[in-house]
Protein backbone atom coordinates (compact mmCIF):
# COMPACT_ATOMS: atom_id res chain seq x y z
CA UNK A 1 0.00 0.00 0.00
CA UNK A 2 1.64 3.31 -1.01
CA UNK A 3 1.64 5.71 1.52
CA UNK A 4 1.13 9.82 0.67
CA UNK A 5 2.92 13.05 2.59
CA UNK A 6 -0.36 14.62 2.26
CA UNK A 7 -3.85 13.66 1.41
CA UNK A 8 -5.91 16.22 0.56
CA UNK A 9 -10.10 15.48 0.71
CA UNK A 10 -11.90 18.25 -1.74
CA UNK A 11 -10.99 18.78 -5.42
CA UNK A 12 -12.20 22.04 -5.73
CA UNK A 13 -10.50 25.58 -5.95
CA UNK A 14 -8.93 25.48 -2.48
CA UNK A 15 -7.93 21.75 -2.34
CA UNK A 16 -6.07 22.18 -6.19
CA UNK A 17 -4.42 25.63 -4.50
CA UNK A 18 -3.49 23.90 -1.41
CA UNK A 19 -1.84 20.76 -3.92
CA UNK A 20 -0.24 23.26 -6.39
CA UNK A 21 1.53 25.15 -3.65
CA UNK A 22 2.67 21.84 -1.86
CA UNK A 23 5.05 21.15 -4.83
CA UNK A 24 5.99 25.00 -5.25
CA UNK A 25 7.43 24.04 -1.65
CA UNK A 26 8.66 20.67 -2.44
CA UNK A 27 6.42 18.24 -1.33
CA UNK A 28 5.07 16.57 -4.72
CA UNK A 29 3.90 12.83 -2.83
CA UNK A 30 0.67 14.30 -2.66
CA UNK A 31 -3.09 12.81 -3.29
CA UNK A 32 -6.20 14.85 -4.00
CA UNK A 33 -9.62 12.34 -3.32
CA UNK A 34 -12.81 14.20 -4.81
CA UNK A 35 -15.60 12.42 -5.34
CA UNK A 36 -16.80 13.96 -8.39
CA UNK A 37 -13.54 14.69 -9.64
CA UNK A 38 -11.65 18.20 -10.24
CA UNK A 39 -14.21 21.29 -9.82
CA UNK A 40 -17.20 19.16 -10.35
CA UNK A 41 -18.99 20.71 -7.45
CA UNK A 42 -19.54 25.10 -6.43
CA UNK A 43 -16.14 25.82 -7.78
CA UNK A 44 -17.53 25.08 -11.09
CA UNK A 45 -20.22 27.31 -11.45
CA UNK A 46 -18.33 30.50 -9.43
CA UNK A 47 -18.54 33.92 -11.54
CA UNK A 48 -15.02 34.36 -10.07
CA UNK A 49 -14.45 37.59 -9.01
CA UNK A 50 -11.58 38.57 -7.10
CA UNK A 51 -12.34 41.58 -5.30
CA UNK A 52 -9.56 43.39 -2.15
CA UNK A 53 -12.32 45.46 -0.13
CA UNK A 54 -12.86 44.22 2.67
CA UNK A 55 -13.83 45.04 6.34
CA UNK A 56 -11.13 43.23 8.34
CA UNK A 57 -6.83 43.00 8.10
CA UNK A 58 -6.50 39.24 7.42
CA UNK A 59 -9.37 39.24 4.14
CA UNK A 60 -7.89 42.39 2.48
CA UNK A 61 -4.42 41.02 3.00
CA UNK A 62 -5.42 37.58 2.05
CA UNK A 63 -7.13 38.79 -1.13
CA UNK A 64 -4.55 41.36 -1.87
CA UNK A 65 -2.04 38.93 -2.64
CA UNK A 66 -4.49 36.80 -4.19
CA UNK A 67 -5.21 39.43 -6.88
CA UNK A 68 -1.09 39.37 -7.33
CA UNK A 69 -1.01 35.82 -7.93
CA UNK A 70 -4.15 36.04 -10.82
CA UNK A 71 -2.20 39.42 -12.34
CA UNK A 72 0.30 37.11 -13.17
CA UNK A 73 -1.13 33.27 -13.21
CA UNK A 74 -0.69 32.56 -16.77
CA UNK A 75 3.39 32.71 -16.01
CA UNK A 76 2.71 30.71 -12.45
CA UNK A 77 0.79 27.99 -14.06
CA UNK A 78 1.34 27.53 -18.00
CA UNK A 79 -2.05 26.54 -18.43
CA UNK A 80 -3.03 25.07 -21.87
CA UNK A 81 -4.44 28.25 -23.01
CA UNK A 82 -4.72 31.59 -21.68
CA UNK A 83 -6.28 32.03 -18.36
CA UNK A 84 -8.10 35.74 -18.96
CA UNK A 85 -7.83 37.81 -15.39
CA UNK A 86 -9.34 41.27 -16.07
CA UNK A 87 -8.76 44.33 -13.38
CA UNK A 88 -12.64 45.68 -14.21
CA UNK A 89 -13.07 46.80 -10.82
CA UNK A 90 -15.85 46.55 -7.48
CA UNK A 91 -17.61 49.24 -6.99
CA UNK A 92 -19.91 49.46 -3.89
CA UNK A 93 -23.25 52.45 -3.99
CA UNK A 94 -24.16 53.76 -0.60
CA UNK A 95 -27.46 55.48 -0.07
CA UNK A 96 -27.22 56.67 3.27
CA UNK A 97 -24.95 59.00 4.85
CA UNK A 98 -25.03 55.86 7.99
CA UNK A 99 -23.76 53.33 5.65
CA UNK A 100 -21.11 55.88 3.55
CA UNK A 101 -19.40 56.79 7.59
CA UNK A 102 -19.43 52.96 8.60
CA UNK A 103 -17.46 51.99 5.04
CA UNK A 104 -15.24 54.69 5.02
CA UNK A 105 -13.77 52.95 8.19
CA UNK A 106 -12.99 49.76 5.68
CA UNK A 107 -11.24 52.39 3.13
CA UNK A 108 -8.83 53.53 5.57
CA UNK A 109 -7.93 49.98 6.28
CA UNK A 110 -7.64 48.86 2.88
CA UNK A 111 -5.57 52.02 1.84
CA UNK A 112 -3.39 51.17 5.00
CA UNK A 113 -2.59 47.80 3.40
CA UNK A 114 -1.94 49.47 -0.20
CA UNK A 115 -5.61 48.81 -1.42
CA UNK A 116 -5.85 51.73 -3.74
CA UNK A 117 -9.91 52.15 -2.89
CA UNK A 118 -11.15 55.18 -3.11
CA UNK A 119 -14.89 57.48 -2.71
CA UNK A 120 -15.76 58.63 -5.45
CA UNK A 121 -19.48 60.87 -6.09
CA UNK A 122 -22.26 59.97 -8.69
CA UNK A 123 -20.82 62.40 -11.24
CA UNK A 124 -17.59 59.94 -11.08
CA UNK A 125 -19.58 56.83 -10.94
CA UNK A 126 -21.26 57.58 -14.29
CA UNK A 127 -17.85 58.00 -15.71
CA UNK A 128 -17.49 54.44 -15.17
CA UNK A 129 -20.64 53.44 -15.58
CA UNK A 130 -22.77 55.28 -18.24
CA UNK A 131 -26.44 55.04 -17.58
CA UNK A 132 -26.54 54.47 -13.35
CA UNK A 133 -28.80 56.60 -11.88
CA UNK A 134 -27.08 58.96 -10.08
CA UNK A 135 -30.41 59.96 -7.92
CA UNK A 136 -30.58 56.92 -6.31
CA UNK A 137 -27.27 57.15 -4.00
CA UNK A 138 -25.00 59.81 -2.73
CA UNK A 139 -21.43 57.97 -3.02
CA UNK A 140 -19.54 55.17 -4.22
CA UNK A 141 -16.43 53.61 -3.28
CA UNK A 142 -14.29 51.62 -6.07
CA UNK A 143 -11.22 49.53 -6.55
CA UNK A 144 -10.03 49.25 -9.75
CA UNK A 145 -7.55 46.75 -9.74
CA UNK A 146 -10.20 44.20 -8.28
CA UNK A 147 -11.31 41.74 -11.11
CA UNK A 148 -12.72 38.78 -12.53
CA UNK A 149 -10.74 35.64 -13.62
CA UNK A 150 -13.41 34.42 -16.36
CA UNK A 151 -13.63 31.04 -15.73
CA UNK A 152 -13.31 29.50 -12.18
CA UNK A 153 -13.32 25.73 -13.96
CA UNK A 154 -10.06 26.18 -16.21
CA UNK A 155 -8.35 28.11 -12.97
CA UNK A 156 -9.28 25.18 -10.83
CA UNK A 157 -8.16 22.67 -13.57
CA UNK A 158 -4.96 24.25 -14.29
CA UNK A 159 -3.95 24.51 -10.99
CA UNK A 160 -4.68 20.45 -10.82
CA UNK A 161 -2.50 19.99 -14.07
CA UNK A 162 0.47 22.20 -12.68
CA UNK A 163 0.39 20.03 -9.72
CA UNK A 164 -0.17 16.79 -11.80
CA UNK A 165 2.97 17.78 -13.86
CA UNK A 166 4.81 17.84 -10.17
CA UNK A 167 3.62 14.74 -9.38
CA UNK A 168 0.62 15.15 -7.36
CA UNK A 169 -2.27 12.09 -7.35
CA UNK A 170 -5.76 12.94 -8.16
CA UNK A 171 -8.32 9.90 -7.98
CA UNK A 172 -12.16 9.95 -8.00
CA UNK A 173 -13.87 8.79 -4.98
CA UNK A 174 -15.25 8.98 -1.70
CA UNK A 175 -13.73 9.37 1.61
CA UNK A 176 -15.69 6.96 4.14
CA UNK A 177 -13.19 7.70 7.02
CA UNK A 178 -10.71 9.01 8.53
CA UNK A 179 -8.17 6.60 10.29
CA UNK A 180 -6.98 7.84 13.13
CA UNK A 181 -4.76 6.11 16.32
CA UNK A 182 -4.40 7.98 19.46
CA UNK A 183 -6.06 11.10 18.12
CA UNK A 184 -3.46 10.70 15.17
CA UNK A 185 -4.28 10.34 11.62
CA UNK A 186 -2.79 7.27 9.70
CA UNK A 187 -4.95 7.49 7.22
CA UNK A 188 -8.29 7.57 5.12
CA UNK A 189 -10.84 5.03 3.93
CA UNK A 190 -12.20 5.08 0.72
CA UNK A 191 -15.20 3.37 -1.16
CA UNK A 192 -13.53 2.14 -3.68
CA UNK A 193 -9.54 2.02 -3.15
CA UNK A 194 -10.03 0.98 0.32
CA UNK A 195 -7.37 2.42 3.04
CA UNK A 196 -4.71 4.43 2.11
CA UNK A 197 -2.04 5.43 4.61
CA UNK A 198 -1.13 9.34 5.30
CA UNK A 199 0.10 11.04 8.62
CA UNK A 200 -1.44 13.94 7.12
CA UNK A 201 -5.40 15.04 6.09
CA UNK A 202 -6.36 18.31 4.64
CA UNK A 203 -10.03 18.89 4.40
CA UNK A 204 -10.77 20.98 1.60
CA UNK A 205 -13.88 19.36 0.97
CA UNK A 206 -16.42 22.54 0.53
CA UNK A 207 -19.97 21.46 1.12
CA UNK A 208 -18.82 17.97 2.14
CA UNK A 209 -16.03 19.41 4.56
CA UNK A 210 -18.87 18.94 7.56
CA UNK A 211 -19.37 15.51 7.26
CA UNK A 212 -15.51 14.81 6.63
CA UNK A 213 -15.05 17.02 9.99
CA UNK A 214 -17.46 14.51 11.88
CA UNK A 215 -14.80 11.68 10.79
CA UNK A 216 -11.89 13.51 12.34
CA UNK A 217 -14.33 14.26 15.60
CA UNK A 218 -14.49 17.75 14.87
CA UNK A 219 -18.02 19.57 14.58
CA UNK A 220 -17.54 22.58 11.99
CA UNK A 221 -19.57 25.75 12.60
CA UNK A 222 -20.85 25.56 9.14
CA UNK A 223 -24.41 26.65 7.83
CA UNK A 224 -25.68 26.29 4.30
CA UNK A 225 -26.76 29.28 2.99
CA UNK A 226 -28.43 29.54 -0.69
CA UNK A 227 -27.72 32.32 -3.27
CA UNK A 228 -29.07 32.57 -6.43
CA UNK A 229 -27.68 34.37 -9.63
CA UNK A 230 -29.78 35.56 -12.44
CA UNK A 231 -28.41 35.04 -16.20
CA UNK A 232 -29.57 37.38 -18.74
CA UNK A 233 -29.32 37.28 -22.50
CA UNK A 234 -26.07 38.39 -24.29
CA UNK A 235 -25.85 42.20 -25.36
CA UNK A 236 -23.16 43.06 -27.72
CA UNK A 237 -22.74 46.58 -26.42
CA UNK A 238 -20.64 46.88 -23.21
CA UNK A 239 -22.75 48.38 -20.35
CA UNK A 240 -21.47 47.40 -16.71
CA UNK A 241 -17.72 46.56 -16.55
CA UNK A 242 -17.25 46.60 -12.83
CA UNK A 243 -19.09 44.50 -10.31
CA UNK A 244 -22.15 47.10 -9.00
CA UNK A 245 -22.87 46.35 -5.80
CA UNK A 246 -25.42 47.67 -3.31
CA UNK A 247 -25.69 46.55 -0.05
CA UNK A 248 -28.24 48.35 1.46
CA UNK A 249 -30.87 47.84 -1.82
CA UNK A 250 -29.72 43.91 -2.08
CA UNK A 251 -28.68 44.19 -5.45
CA UNK A 252 -25.40 42.66 -7.21
CA UNK A 253 -24.95 43.14 -11.51
CA UNK A 254 -22.01 42.37 -13.58
CA UNK A 255 -21.48 41.97 -17.34
CA UNK A 256 -19.54 39.27 -18.27
CA UNK A 257 -16.96 38.99 -21.34
CA UNK A 258 -19.68 36.98 -23.23
CA UNK A 259 -21.56 40.16 -23.28
CA UNK A 260 -24.40 38.35 -20.74
CA UNK A 261 -25.14 40.07 -17.56
CA UNK A 262 -25.69 38.29 -13.76
CA UNK A 263 -27.70 39.55 -11.26
CA UNK A 264 -28.59 38.71 -7.93
CA UNK A 265 -30.85 39.87 -5.25
CA UNK A 266 -29.23 39.74 -1.89
CA UNK A 267 -31.63 41.42 0.93
CA UNK A 268 -32.56 39.45 3.62
CA UNK A 269 -36.60 39.82 2.85
CA UNK A 270 -36.31 36.78 0.40
CA UNK A 271 -35.10 33.42 1.84
CA UNK A 272 -34.30 30.02 0.13
CA UNK A 273 -36.13 28.48 -1.51
CA UNK A 274 -37.32 31.00 -3.76
CA UNK A 275 -40.33 31.86 -5.59
CA UNK A 276 -38.65 32.50 -9.19
CA UNK A 277 -40.96 35.00 -9.98
CA UNK A 278 -40.55 36.98 -6.28
CA UNK A 279 -36.78 36.87 -7.29
CA UNK A 280 -36.56 38.05 -10.49
CA UNK A 281 -39.23 40.51 -9.74
CA UNK A 282 -37.04 42.16 -6.76
CA UNK A 283 -33.97 41.78 -8.43
CA UNK A 284 -35.18 44.06 -11.73
CA UNK A 285 -37.25 45.83 -9.36
CA UNK A 286 -33.84 46.99 -7.47
CA UNK A 287 -31.31 46.93 -10.22
CA UNK A 288 -33.42 49.11 -12.31
CA UNK A 289 -34.07 51.81 -9.84
CA UNK A 290 -29.60 51.80 -9.71
CA UNK A 291 -29.24 50.88 -13.36
CA UNK A 292 -32.12 51.98 -15.58
CA UNK A 293 -30.38 49.91 -18.78
CA UNK A 294 -31.16 46.57 -16.69
CA UNK A 295 -35.09 47.53 -18.88
CA UNK A 296 -33.38 45.85 -21.96
CA UNK A 297 -32.42 42.59 -20.94
CA UNK A 298 -34.17 39.64 -20.29
CA UNK A 299 -33.69 37.10 -17.79
CA UNK A 300 -32.82 33.69 -19.49
CA UNK A 301 -31.71 31.23 -16.45
CA UNK A 302 -30.56 31.11 -13.50
CA UNK A 303 -28.05 28.80 -11.32
CA UNK A 304 -28.17 28.43 -7.38
CA UNK A 305 -24.98 28.10 -5.25
CA UNK A 306 -24.58 27.34 -1.92
CA UNK A 307 -22.13 29.63 0.32
CA UNK A 308 -20.49 27.25 3.52
CA UNK A 309 -20.73 29.99 5.90
CA UNK A 310 -19.19 30.50 9.57
CA UNK A 311 -21.08 32.21 12.39
CA UNK A 312 -18.42 35.23 11.63
CA UNK A 313 -18.03 34.89 8.04
CA UNK A 314 -14.14 33.66 7.84
CA UNK A 315 -12.72 30.77 6.82
CA UNK A 316 -11.36 27.90 9.08
CA UNK A 317 -7.76 27.68 8.02
CA UNK A 318 -4.74 25.02 9.60
CA UNK A 319 -4.51 23.01 12.22
CA UNK A 320 -6.92 21.63 14.96
CA UNK A 321 -5.24 21.15 18.42
CA UNK A 322 -7.23 18.28 18.95
CA UNK A 323 -5.88 15.88 16.49
CA UNK A 324 -2.43 15.32 15.33
CA UNK A 325 -2.12 15.24 11.17
CA UNK A 326 -5.66 16.71 10.35
CA UNK A 327 -6.14 20.40 8.72
CA UNK A 328 -8.87 22.56 7.78
CA UNK A 329 -9.33 24.57 4.83
CA UNK A 330 -13.30 25.32 5.23
CA UNK A 331 -16.24 27.57 5.74
CA UNK A 332 -14.77 30.17 2.63
CA UNK A 333 -18.25 31.71 3.18
CA UNK A 334 -18.50 32.85 -0.26
CA UNK A 335 -14.78 34.50 -1.01
CA UNK A 336 -12.62 30.95 -1.43
CA UNK A 337 -12.14 31.76 -5.65
CA UNK A 338 -10.53 34.93 -4.77
CA UNK A 339 -8.36 34.31 -1.77
CA UNK A 340 -7.80 30.63 -3.02
CA UNK A 341 -4.05 31.40 -3.67
CA UNK A 342 -3.05 32.78 -0.59
CA UNK A 343 -5.38 30.11 1.20
CA UNK A 344 -3.47 27.58 -0.89
CA UNK A 345 -0.33 28.75 0.29
CA UNK A 346 -0.87 29.18 3.85
CA UNK A 347 -2.26 25.87 4.31
CA UNK A 348 0.52 24.28 2.34
CA UNK A 349 3.34 26.01 4.29
CA UNK A 350 1.02 24.79 8.08
CA UNK A 351 0.71 21.08 6.59
CA UNK A 352 4.51 21.36 6.33
CA UNK A 353 5.42 22.86 9.33
CA UNK A 354 6.65 26.10 7.40
CA UNK A 355 5.73 29.61 8.30
CA UNK A 356 3.36 30.90 5.76
CA UNK A 357 3.65 33.65 3.83
CA UNK A 358 0.57 35.29 5.98
CA UNK A 359 -0.43 34.56 9.16
CA UNK A 360 -3.79 32.61 9.08
CA UNK A 361 -3.58 32.22 13.23
CA UNK A 362 -6.65 34.28 13.74
CA UNK A 363 -8.89 31.75 11.26
CA UNK A 364 -7.44 29.01 13.26
CA UNK A 365 -10.40 26.88 14.53
CA UNK A 366 -9.74 27.76 18.04
CA UNK A 367 -11.20 30.97 17.43
CA UNK A 368 -14.61 29.37 18.28
CA UNK A 369 -13.44 27.83 21.20
CA UNK A 370 -12.18 30.84 22.86
CA UNK A 371 -15.46 33.06 21.47
CA UNK A 372 -12.67 35.39 19.12
CA UNK A 373 -14.49 35.49 16.09
CA UNK A 374 -13.03 37.88 13.25
CA UNK A 375 -16.36 39.31 11.61
CA UNK A 376 -15.93 40.09 9.01
CA UNK A 377 -19.03 43.09 7.31
CA UNK A 378 -18.49 42.69 3.85
CA UNK A 379 -20.18 39.63 2.24
CA UNK A 380 -21.77 39.75 -0.54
Amino acid sequence: MKKYDVIIVGAGIIGCSIAYFLTEKGCTNVLVIDKGGIASDITGICPGGVRQQWGTEINCVMSRESTKFFRSINEHLEPEYEIKFREVGYLYTFHSEHALANYKESVELQNSLGIPTKIISPEQVAEIIPGINTDSFIAASYCETDGFADDAYHVTNSLAEAAKRKGVTFINDEVTSIEMSDGTVTGVHCAKNGLISTEKVVNAAGLGSKRLAEMAGVDLPINFETRRILYTNRIEERILEPLLVSFEKGFAAKQLTDGTLYCSYIGKDLQAPYSMFDFQLKAAEVGMELFPPLDQVEFRTHVDGTYDSTPDHQAILGEVDAVNGYYQAVGMSGHGFMMSPAIGEAVAAVTLGHEPAIDITTLNFRRFEKNELVIEPSVV
